[in-house]
Protein backbone atom coordinates (compact mmCIF):
# COMPACT_ATOMS: atom_id res chain seq x y z
CA UNK A 1 0.00 0.00 0.00
CA UNK A 2 2.92 2.26 0.99
CA UNK A 3 4.39 1.83 -2.46
CA UNK A 4 1.42 2.48 -4.75
CA UNK A 5 0.61 6.01 -2.64
CA UNK A 6 4.54 6.54 -3.19
CA UNK A 7 3.88 5.84 -7.19
CA UNK A 8 0.67 8.27 -7.70
CA UNK A 9 2.69 11.29 -5.72
CA UNK A 10 5.65 10.71 -7.77
CA UNK A 11 3.36 10.28 -11.06
CA UNK A 12 1.32 13.37 -9.98
CA UNK A 13 4.68 15.41 -9.13
CA UNK A 14 6.09 14.36 -12.77
CA UNK A 15 2.33 15.82 -14.39
CA UNK A 16 2.46 19.14 -12.40
CA UNK A 17 5.91 19.69 -14.16
CA UNK A 18 5.49 18.93 -17.86
CA UNK A 19 4.27 21.61 -19.71
CA UNK A 20 0.44 20.71 -21.32
CA UNK A 21 0.48 19.76 -24.85
CA UNK A 22 -1.44 22.23 -27.45
CA UNK A 23 -3.50 20.44 -30.32
CA UNK A 24 -2.62 21.47 -34.05
CA UNK A 25 -3.06 24.93 -34.53
CA UNK A 26 -5.35 25.38 -37.46
CA UNK A 27 -4.98 28.02 -40.04
CA UNK A 28 -7.78 30.11 -41.96
CA UNK A 29 -5.78 29.06 -45.49
CA UNK A 30 -4.57 25.13 -45.33
CA UNK A 31 -6.58 22.69 -46.15
CA UNK A 32 -10.13 24.20 -47.34
CA UNK A 33 -11.69 22.20 -49.70
CA UNK A 34 -14.87 23.77 -51.49
CA UNK A 35 -18.08 22.47 -52.18
CA UNK A 36 -19.64 23.76 -55.57
CA UNK A 37 -22.39 23.00 -58.21
CA UNK A 38 -20.51 22.66 -61.05
CA UNK A 39 -22.33 22.71 -64.57
CA UNK A 40 -21.80 19.82 -66.75
CA UNK A 41 -20.25 21.46 -69.64
CA UNK A 42 -17.48 22.57 -67.61
CA UNK A 43 -16.62 19.14 -66.08
CA UNK A 44 -14.16 16.52 -68.28
CA UNK A 45 -13.85 13.16 -68.65
CA UNK A 46 -10.38 11.83 -68.74
CA UNK A 47 -10.02 9.41 -72.09
CA UNK A 48 -7.64 7.56 -73.85
CA UNK A 49 -7.62 8.53 -77.78
CA UNK A 50 -4.73 7.97 -80.54
CA UNK A 51 -2.00 6.83 -77.62
CA UNK A 52 -2.75 9.85 -75.72
CA UNK A 53 -4.90 11.59 -72.79
CA UNK A 54 -8.06 13.88 -74.08
CA UNK A 55 -10.13 15.55 -72.05
CA UNK A 56 -13.84 14.63 -73.15
CA UNK A 57 -16.54 17.67 -72.79
CA UNK A 58 -19.94 15.99 -74.13
CA UNK A 59 -18.78 15.34 -78.07
CA UNK A 60 -15.84 17.57 -78.56
CA UNK A 61 -11.99 16.43 -77.26
CA UNK A 62 -9.55 18.69 -76.27
CA UNK A 63 -5.45 17.37 -75.67
CA UNK A 64 -4.62 19.23 -72.68
CA UNK A 65 -0.59 19.81 -73.95
CA UNK A 66 -2.02 21.54 -77.54
CA UNK A 67 -5.42 22.70 -77.36
CA UNK A 68 -5.43 24.79 -74.09
CA UNK A 69 -6.39 27.86 -76.56
CA UNK A 70 -9.21 25.94 -77.50
CA UNK A 71 -10.28 25.05 -73.97
CA UNK A 72 -10.23 29.16 -73.04
CA UNK A 73 -11.76 30.09 -75.65
CA UNK A 74 -14.75 27.64 -75.45
CA UNK A 75 -15.13 28.60 -71.65
CA UNK A 76 -14.22 24.96 -70.29
CA UNK A 77 -11.68 26.19 -67.84
CA UNK A 78 -13.64 27.82 -64.69
CA UNK A 79 -12.84 30.81 -63.20
CA UNK A 80 -13.30 31.16 -59.33
CA UNK A 81 -13.11 34.55 -57.46
CA UNK A 82 -10.67 34.06 -54.45
CA UNK A 83 -11.77 35.66 -51.35
CA UNK A 84 -8.60 38.47 -51.90
CA UNK A 85 -10.19 40.10 -54.85
CA UNK A 86 -8.11 37.25 -57.75
CA UNK A 87 -9.19 35.19 -59.91
CA UNK A 88 -8.16 31.08 -59.78
CA UNK A 89 -9.10 28.92 -63.17
CA UNK A 90 -9.68 25.35 -62.70
CA UNK A 91 -10.63 22.56 -64.69
CA UNK A 92 -13.09 20.33 -63.41
CA UNK A 93 -12.37 16.09 -63.80
CA UNK A 94 -14.96 13.64 -63.48
CA UNK A 95 -14.33 11.25 -61.29
CA UNK A 96 -12.83 8.14 -62.83
CA UNK A 97 -12.95 4.81 -60.83
CA UNK A 98 -11.85 2.94 -63.56
CA UNK A 99 -7.93 3.46 -63.19
CA UNK A 100 -7.08 2.83 -66.51
CA UNK A 101 -5.04 5.92 -66.71
CA UNK A 102 -1.47 6.10 -65.27
CA UNK A 103 -0.44 9.01 -62.68
CA UNK A 104 2.92 9.24 -64.89
CA UNK A 105 0.11 9.97 -67.90
CA UNK A 106 -1.65 11.86 -65.56
CA UNK A 107 0.59 14.00 -65.05
CA UNK A 108 2.21 14.17 -68.27
CA UNK A 109 -0.91 15.42 -69.57
CA UNK A 110 -1.41 18.12 -66.88
CA UNK A 111 1.55 19.65 -66.47
CA UNK A 112 0.97 22.33 -69.32
CA UNK A 113 -2.00 23.21 -67.74
CA UNK A 114 -0.20 23.99 -64.27
CA UNK A 115 2.70 25.71 -66.16
CA UNK A 116 -0.28 28.13 -67.27
CA UNK A 117 -1.84 28.74 -64.12
CA UNK A 118 -5.15 26.09 -64.56
CA UNK A 119 -5.35 24.10 -61.33
CA UNK A 120 -7.54 20.34 -62.03
CA UNK A 121 -9.84 19.61 -59.35
CA UNK A 122 -12.31 16.47 -59.38
CA UNK A 123 -15.82 16.43 -59.44
CA UNK A 124 -18.02 13.85 -58.64
CA UNK A 125 -21.70 13.54 -59.74
CA UNK A 126 -24.42 13.85 -56.78
CA UNK A 127 -27.24 10.99 -57.47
Amino acid sequence: MVFSFMLLMTTSEKQQTLPGQTGPQQHKDAGRSRLAAVPLEKIAGLVKKDGGLCLKFGRAYYDPATDLDRLEADERIAVLCEPDGGEKRVLYLEEDTSHKVLLTEYLGAFQHLSRRGIGIAFAERIK
